[in-house]
């Protein structure tokens, strides 16, 4: 604006004149005289998807600077020399993009390239995911734009979503619909347009960049899987994709129109020059042994170790502390290889990791202060356990699927209901028999009220579960109760018609059945307060404080648990006495005495505890930790024990769950063997005068391999040829398989079962330990599955038949057959059986057919548009040389 005259300087109107010059102001307000007409340009409204795409960039940005100040990636002094080899498509200026090492560059030819495509290789630990939490840093800047420098931010620019692909099912869901759900699930508080989460419209109009990490972690099938469904994207789709050159060559597909870089070793030279300029300067000369040997050896196992970013960080690490010495690196005799300096770094990084420090009296552990040989063990548990699952994500409301905790956490959590309906009913019957006063016979009353309650709880979780679409057991992020408004809101988003009316019938049901067995049936008050007290309210409470978040931020680990270990004690405190309430205001206008309604309560509230509290994920994740720290697998402050880890660089933070900083970390500490190579160094020379010994040797036994467990057994079965009863011919020409096998499957296990134990529930419930006909009724399923065994042995056994030849599959299941010629077939691999819909429990080779190809009995029918071959083993796997058939004859169609 232009210079201001004196209060006694008067000018006409058409002498003022006021200049805005590259401004950012979008207000501007004066006062003074008005002559005219007044004209007053308000800034454009922002389109409602904008503002969502906006809040978006924002959530991502915070979320992946956080981690990558975490991996420690914004070390500027040094930064480590990363080279890659870019291979663009011709829609860009090859010759300007390949030049230039600079991230900022690649960015810049990412957002040129038409279709958005992008495939990202390198071996192990060569820095793939650093690149991606770096261009998702970037990509986000580049769309919000920089307020401080007066930056605005490129709206065309689309926001990166880092996804890693083990949460995708690729041969069910598309990709689509999987990016949508998957943002709608990490970030429930984005803006609305039109009503409704803007998820879908942003990938809907490319406004979205996914990033994909970890192709190379999932089995072969199903990355063959995901490259498919990448290739039938529309072409608005944008994504980058990471994965090993080895894993990605290895599949024979491609992803179509996409550019790829791939990661180049890192020089000696260059990894010299990091090591030295970020050792502190006492270390210096110890270091300088390093960089020696790296110059003098370039070929040697150092060098050859550290050519990645990772062994690089693990040596920095490793020997960070002022009493290690780097110079033990170049010992040639105790690593002689690469593969022992990957591990002795990998041993040494924890122990680093973990090093004592002074001692934070604000916190019950400071970082450091773990003890470092517990530390390691309790990774290596952990370690384990995510490769057994065959996972590398650790979610801490799966800590019971470990073999210890599963043995132990059920049993407990099961006595726990027990005990608890154990010291209500000894509590009720003493106050019944010295202060009785009700009508109705004690018995009846306890299998009324308690077991009651019992099942008020199960239709609310159900309820709850339905209305929002939830998993058994698995944590969601969730509103404030406090704010019951937006939590309310956000429960009237998250239903569908169809979820809404599955919710009402599971509520609705026991609801009825529940009150036409009770007194309140032919009294009208009664019926009408206990359904508001026992049903509406408790309902429209629990609809509250499991309403999803609103939050935009993605939810971390922690956070889940403390929205659950909320949800559980308002649950606790809240619903549970609100259903006690209302059966004891049942029994009060029933005519009921005060002892009968206190006892009825008090019931009531004990069996909706028994399902809403001991079965919820915080308090089954309670007893496995507790069983497992005790048992010394995991520390007692398991969570804090991973933050102290996350925060060390050890473990890496995905939304919900945690990850190895590498994979190849977690294949250390699970003892996952790896090809060794030869040592790089000369044998050493023998003895000049070798020692002789005369006569004869005493022969040692040969060391006995160990027994394998059942578990190896069924992951690794014996070939078809070594089974009793089976018959096998394997030429050149065909693989053929005859046998037979038994009629009914063992699944009907889990569904008795579950029935027992639902029976045992209603026994403590019941309080009847010593009445027979309540022992015959829990035992009645363990002998009905003994029975369905003995009919199987007794039945006649099914023939079972398997040709596979050049020509195709033939199969056969008793009087069934199936045929598939090869040209027809599309794909083969090992999937769960359903005959019929319904879950076999048992797995066998599956066909994809083309479209059009003739369609086997729908007996073969499987899902998602497979056709069973044969059903055959309980875990995923197939005979040895039942797989070497169909990589012999089936041209390529194998995926494993």
């Amino acid at each position: 604006m232009d210079n201001q005259r004196g209060p006694d300087d008067w000018q006409s109107p058409s002498e003022v004149h006021n200049i805005v010059q590259d401004s950012t102001v979008e207000y501007l307000i004066q006062a003074g005289h008005v002559h005219g007409n007044l004209v007053v340009n308000l800034p454009p409204s922002h389109d409602p998807t904008d503002t969502a795409a906006e809040e978006l960039a924002r959530a991502v940005r915070a979320r992946w600077s956080a981690e990558a100040a975490a991996w420690e990636l914004g070390d500027t002094d040094a930064p480590l020399a990363v080279r890659w080899l870019a291979r663009w498509t011709p829609s860009v200026d090859t010759e300007a993009a390949v030049r230039s090492d600079r991230l900022g560059d690649v960015v810049d030819t990412l957002c040129r390239l038409d279709p958005r495509r992008l495939v990202v290789l390198g071996g192990p630990g060569s820095g793939k995911s650093t690149l991606l939490a770096m261009t998702v840093v970037r990509l986000a800047e580049r769309h919000l734009g920089d307020v401080t420098r007066s930056v605005r931010g490129d709206r065309t620019t689309p926001v990166p979503v880092l996804l890693s692909l083990e949460s995708w099912d690729a041969e069910t869901v598309a990709f689509r619909d999987w990016l949508v759900g998957s943002i709608q699930e990490d970030h429930p508080g984005l803006p609305r347009t039109a009503g409704e989460h803007p998820a879908r419209r942003l990938v809907r109009d490319g406004r979205v960049l996914a990033v994909l990490d970890g192709l190379d972690e999932l089995p072969g099938h199903r990355r063959a899987a995901v490259v498919r469904q990448l290739n039938s994207a529309p072409r608005e789709s944008g994504f980058v994709l990471a994965s090993r050159t080895e894993e990605y060559r290895a599949l024979g597909l491609r992803v179509a129109g996409a550019s790829d870089i791939e990661a180049l070793p890192v020089t000696p030279r260059d990894a010299a020059r990091h090591l030295l300029l970020t050792s502190p300067d006492a270390q210096h000369e110890r270091w300088g042994q390093v960089a020696e040997d790296l110059a003098d050896h370039p070929e040697g196992p150092l060098a050859r170790a550290l050519t990645t970013p990772l062994t690089i960080w693990l040596a920095r690490r490793a020997y960070s502390g002022p009493y290690t010495d780097p110079a033990n690196l170049t010992a040639r005799t105790r690593l002689p290889t690469r593969e022992a300096v990957e591990n002795h770094l990998m041993d040494a990084v924890i122990p680093a990791a973990f090093a004592p420090l002074a001692h934070d009296t604000e916190r019950l552990h400071a970082p450091g202060r773990w003890n470092a040989v517990r530390a390691r063990g309790w990774l290596t548990f952990l370690a384990r356990e995510l490769d057994r699952r065959r996972t590398a994500e650790f979610s801490w409301w799966r800590l019971v699927r470990a073999r210890a905790a599963r043995l132990l956490a059920v049993p407990t959590l099961f006595a726990v209901c027990v005990a608890l309906a154990e010291s209500v009913l000894t509590v009720t019957r003493w106050a019944q028999d010295t202060y009785g006063d009700s009508v109705l016979p004690v018995r009846l009353s306890e299998h009324t009220y308690l077991f009651g309650g019992f099942v008020q709880g199960m239709g609310l979780m159900l309820a709850t579960l339905f209305w929002f679409g939830d998993r058994f057991w698995e944590p969601r992020r969730r509103a404030n109760p406090f704010k019951a408004g937006a939590a309310l809101r956000a429960a009237s988003r998250a239903v569908s018609a169809r979820r809404a009316l599955t919710a009402a019938a599971v509520l609705v049901v026991p609801t009825v059945l529940l009150l036409l067995l009770r007194q309140s049936a032919y009294h009208a008050d009664a019926f009408i307060a206990e359904t508001l007290l026992d049903f509406v309210l408790p309902a429209l409470v629990m609809a509250v404080i499991a309403a999803p978040s609103d939050a935009v931020d993605a939810a971390t680990p922690d956070d889940l648990l403390a929205d659950e270990r909320r949800t559980a004690l308002i649950t606790l405190c809240v619903v549970a006495p609100l259903i006690g309430l209302g059966t004891g205001v049942n029994v009060l206008l029933s005519e009921g005495g005060p002892v009968s309604v206190w006892t009825a309560s008090v019931e009531s509230f004990a069996g909706a505890v028994m399902v809403l509290v001991v079965l919820s994920p915080w308090f089954v994740w309670v007893v496995s930790k507790a069983w497992l720290a005790v048992l010394g697998r995991v520390p007692w402050s398991l969570m804090e024990f991973l933050r102290d880890a996350y925060r060390q660089g050890l473990l890496q933070r995905y939304g919900g769950v945690y990850r190895f900083r590498h994979l190849r970390l977690q294949e250390h500490l699970a003892g996952r063997v790896r090809p060794v190579e030869p040592p790089s160094v000369a044998p050493v020379a023998p003895r000049q005068q070798p020692l002789v010994v005369t006569g004869p040797q005493p022969q040692r036994p040969p060391a006995a391999a160990p027994s394998p467990s059942f578990s190896d057994m069924l992951d690794n079965p014996p070939p078809m040829r070594e089974l009793r009863g089976y018959t096998v011919s394997f030429t050149e020409q065909a693989y053929v398989m005859t046998g037979r096998d038994r009629r009914l499957p063992l699944g009907h296990w889990v569904w008795c079962g579950m029935f027992m134990i639902v029976a045992l529930l209603r026994l403590a419930a019941s309080g009847n330990w010593d009445i027979l006909t309540s022992w015959i009724s829990v035992l009645f399923w363990p002998a009905f599955a003994l029975l369905i065994n003995i009919v199987a042995f007794l039945l006649p056994r099914t023939p079972l038949e398997l040709r596979v030849d050049a020509q195709g599959i033939t199969s056969r299941m008793g009087r069934h057959r199936a045929a598939y010629a090869w040209h027809d077939v599309l794909a083969v691999r090992v999937r769960q059986v359903h005959v019929r819909g319904r879950n076999q429990r048992v797995h066998g080779p599956h066909v994809r057919l083309r479209p059009g190809a003739p369609e086997p009995k729908r007996v073969f029918h499987g899902r998602d548009g497979w056709y069973l071959v044969l059903p055959m083993q309980v875990r995923p796997v197939l005979p040895p040389d039942v797989a070497e058939a169909f990589v012999r004859f089936s041209g390529g169609r194998w995926q494993g």
